[in-house]
């Protein structure tokens, strides 16, 4: 049987921390102005991203080694001195030191701020809004020479009791915007634990004869070394094996299902969630830490606050309704909602549990299609071929960085494109475009059927059967070293609709026929013709055919552009390609549906393509590769092209 070590009183924690307790110190900052917020982790090994269903290559290495979480600071520096994540330890289970350092420095404000309220024995401490408006009020004074010790007591109880309303909100659909919902992240096994070690880590920080920031790297050092932290490896290792059993590994970031095991101890003390000892040994008795209850002289703390929640029903969309008759909530109601939570929660596990084959995204599409979906970062291109006004082809290469591209249900995007490129008649080419897009959609909310703006739709979660949507590009030019032409196309834009009305849709992935009219400003310049303006309007169709695991791609486009001024320039442009689409390297992961974590997505394809340019002076192609002739009429195409976009970008 394993006894136990609980930490009975603040003092005791002290002790635990190696800090002198009750010695009155420079907070350097708890005295200044209220803490700041960190970004904190789900618990998982790496964690993958989503923004609605396009996946992110990006990610998250949530786990960190005890000597590189960084000096902590109360101030806003704290993003360049700190670095949080999940430790394991043997006698705390896991440690999310982005949670315990808020906690810390929330304690440590809370604790100066009740001083001379306590003293008064009335007033009102408001904390800034999470679900709602959230206070504190002071009900009963406290002699002098107790108040360092009763603030403290009462700065580590309320501040917990905080902490579990951030458990509940995150439930009940608190979010910092739409499609980010943080269930994923309620009660997870290390939050309340985390939560609580914080706050009284703060107040001893504070008590300490240290400066507070100093005192809190101590602190966190010493807890971490009573603890028993493990190494950084170690703890990835305890994830992995916990892959399955606590945490799903096959959902991304910010899908509810990450999370499998769940703790909701939100009483007198809270006990640490400890792996099983076939996974690693415990050493030494767990630690559970004590909830303070009492003043140290049989008085309870419960008489002298009051916690006051007012939840806003509008901003939590799973907040009960018969909750909501009642306009403010107490610390009384805080363990009837935690166990409501839990029996939510541990009914939604219940159902995903027993679905066999969870619809995820690899699962839907197939692990290419899970990939080709979505936001790529770096992504390099090249292609080379031949092209020709006759029947003498003449050797074209290029090639081309992308430092953000989107291929999503909510659209396609370009941004910040460079290429360089050869072609006989153009001598060597260089390319600049800052955004592109061949059709964005707009976005109905599902929940409240407002309408947002394309592009901003990737932000949150969209109704399917989107039919109308922009589309255009800003800053494209093109500069030819053979014949020092440059050509400038500051802004197109056209309205994209959809036949299909699958915008938004999963049908979008596979299948896509667009049309496209609008208009742009193209600007050329060469030595001997001087500078001209040429607005356009334009036509356009294309479309986009892949195979139901994505891996083979047929894409097609149309244009017919012409200068309304001069009606006698006109450009006909088609392109046609044939692709196929493939990872590279990667392993499988734990889970039902084997995650491949490829290091690349890659992309080849056999181009063909043909333009006709009444003016071919004036040629800025649109829709076909860029190596058209600026000396013939006729120009086609046949080109090998491929691209390459990195994944697993770690943070």
């Amino acid at each position: 049987m394993i006894y136990l070590a609980r930490l009975r009183s603040v003092r005791t924690a002290f002790l635990l921390l190696g800090l002198p307790a009750f010695v009155r110190a420079d907070p350097q900052g708890p005295d200044v102005h209220s803490p700041r917020g960190r970004p904190c982790c789900a618990l998982a090994a790496d964690m993958a991203i989503h923004l609605a269903s396009a996946h992110v290559p990006v990610v998250i290495r949530g786990v960190i080694s005890t000597r590189g979480v960084g000096r902590h600071s109360y101030l806003t520096d704290g993003e360049l001195t700190e670095n949080n994540g999940l430790v394991y330890t043997r006698r705390g289970g896991f440690i999310d030191t982005a949670h315990t350092r808020d906690n810390a420095d929330s304690a440590a404000f809370l604790a100066l701020k009740l001083r001379p309220l306590l003293a008064r024995g009335q007033g009102r401490v408001d904390f800034g809004p999470k679900g709602g408006a959230r206070s504190v009020r002071i009900t009963r004074s406290v002699p002098a020479k107790d108040l360092a010790r009763i603030s403290d007591l009462l700065a580590i109880r309320i501040t917990f009791d905080l902490s579990v309303w951030t458990e509940l909100v995150q439930y009940y659909g608190l979010t910092k915007f739409r499609g980010a919902q943080e269930v994923y992240s309620a009660f997870t096994v290390d939050d309340l634990y985390s939560n609580l070690l914080g706050a009284h880590l703060g107040v001893a920080a504070l008590e300490s004869g240290v400066p507070y920031d100093r005192a809190m790297d101590i602190a966190l050092a010493t807890a971490f070394q009573n603890l028993g932290a493990v190494s950084q490896a170690e703890t990835r290792r305890v994830l992995a094996r916990l892959a399955g059993s606590w945490w799903r590994p096959d959902y991304a970031w910010p899908a509810s299902e990450l999370a499998i095991v769940r703790q909701y101890q939100a009483g007198s003390t809270v006990s640490p969630k400890l792996a099983a000892s076939e996974i690693i040994e415990v050493n030494g008795q767990p630690v559970v830490l004590d909830v303070p209850q009492d003043d140290g002289s049989g008085a309870r703390l419960s008489d002298f606050f009051e916690i006051e929640l007012k939840p806003k029903a509008q901003e939590l969309v799973r907040f009960p309704k018969e909750e909501q008759e009642e306009p403010t909530l107490s610390e009384r109601d805080i363990p009837r909602l935690v166990d409501e939570v839990h029996r939510a929660l541990d009914a939604d596990e219940v159902r995903t549990a027993s679905n066999q084959a969870p619809i995820t995204e690899t699962a839907a599409s197939g692990a290419v299609g899970h990939y080709l979906t979505g936001i790529r970062l770096m992504e390099l291109s090249a292609a080379g071929g031949v092209q020709g006004p006759s029947a003498k082809p003449n050797a074209v290469l290029g090639g081309g960085l992308q430092i953000i591209r989107g291929d999503t249900r909510g659209g396609d995007f370009g941004l910040m494109q460079v290429a360089v490129l050869h072609a006989e008649s153009r001598g060597l080419m260089a390319g600049l475009r800052f955004f592109r897009s061949e059709a964005l959609w707009f976005c109905h909310d599902p929940e409240t059927a407002s309408l947002r703006a394309p592009l901003v739709s990737l932000l949150g979660p969209c109704a399917p059967g989107e039919w109308l949507g922009l589309g255009g590009s800003l800053g494209e030019a093109v500069h030819d070293g053979g014949t020092g032409r440059t050509v400038l196309r500051p802004i197109s834009l056209a309205a994209v609709l959809n036949p299909l009305a699958n915008g938004e849709s999963q049908s979008y992935d596979r299948t896509r026929l667009l049309l496209r009219g609008g208009g742009e400003v193209e600007h050329v310049w060469s030595s001997d013709r001087g500078g001209r303006t040429l607005p356009r309007v334009a036509l356009g169709l294309s479309f986009l055919l892949r195979t139901p695991a994505q891996r083979w791609e047929l894409h097609g486009a149309l244009a017919y552009r012409l200068d309304p001024g001069t009606p006698q320039d006109e450009v006909f442009e088609s392109d046609l390609s044939f692709g196929y689409n493939f990872l590279l390297g990667g392993t499988s992961g734990a889970g039902q549906h084997g995650r491949l974590d490829p290091w690349g997505l890659a992309t080849v394809a056999l181009e063909g393509c043909y333009s006709y340019w009444t003016r071919p002076e004036n040629a800025y192609p649109e829709v076909v590769a860029p190596f058209v002739s600026t000396d013939h009429r006729q120009t086609w195409q046949l080109l090998l092209a491929g691209t390459l976009g990195l994944e697993g970008l770690s943070f």
